[in-house]
């Protein structure tokens, strides 16, 4: 629903032309993908985390509460970006080791009552603190899995097209359609992750266990 607009956009623009025939809708699909983006990921990060404290999801609910905290996402995730960029600069491995700290930053920006979204860094920062390992091995699998996916979709749409050319619009569609599928699986590895290292780190489920029973918190 959050990616299909762009997504169509984008096939239209690529079949009518190109990009300089269509540049004005090029640039609505450009944003449109943007606050897609942002609502899918803060709506998977809704539902994996009600699934996880054993609550009933409803796609409305989700998505109202991506569009609540769009601003807070956008912010956790440009802050990140611009981290990970400029460690980059410097060497590729403090470009990883700062991606690995930072990994839970939208996660936490999303779901906890931090003052801004900007906060969200300094909490994944603090979270993944002898973590940072685990959220490499964590990207490594979404890399993994994502261009299985893509690779093996890629090669049936080149094969269709090869061997049937008028399927070549049809089976570039079905790849679009299969793109969005894996859209969302990397905020559902990194909000589990998230959870994980609360657990590990401030014994969360002990905690929500007290709230269920209305008692305070051991140590609290």
């Amino acid at each position: 629903m959050c990616q299909g607009v762009p997504s169509a956009i984008g096939l239209y623009v690529q079949f009518g032309g190109g990009v300089e025939q269509h540049l004005g809708l090029y640039l609505l699909g450009q944003v449109l993908n943007i606050i897609g983006y942002l609502l899918v990921s803060g709506a998977v990060i809704w539902v994996v985390s009600e699934a996880y404290l054993g609550r009933e999801t409803a796609l409305g609910d989700a998505l109202r509460y991506a569009a609540g905290r769009m601003g807070r996402n956008l912010a956790a995730a440009m802050a990140s970006g611009i981290l990970v960029m400029l460690a980059a600069l410097l060497l590729i491995i403090p470009g990883i080791i700062v991606a690995c700290g930072l990994s839970v930053a939208v996660q936490a920006a999303v779901l906890e009552p931090l003052k801004s979204g900007t906060d969200g860094v300094g909490r994944s920062w603090s979270l993944t603190k002898g973590y940072r390992g685990k959220a490499l091995g964590l990207y490594f699998v979404v890399f993994a899995v994502v261009m299985v996916v893509f690779i093996g979709a890629g090669l049936v749409v080149g094969v269709a097209a090869a061997f049937l050319p008028i399927l070549s619009v049809p089976a570039l569609i079905v790849f679009t359609l299969i793109s969005l599928l894996v859209y969302p699986f990397s905020s559902c590895v990194f909000t589990l992750f998230y959870y994980d290292l609360r657990v590990r780190k401030e014994a969360f489920d002990l905690e929500v266990l007290s709230q269920h029973l209305g008692l305070e918190p051991a140590g609290a």
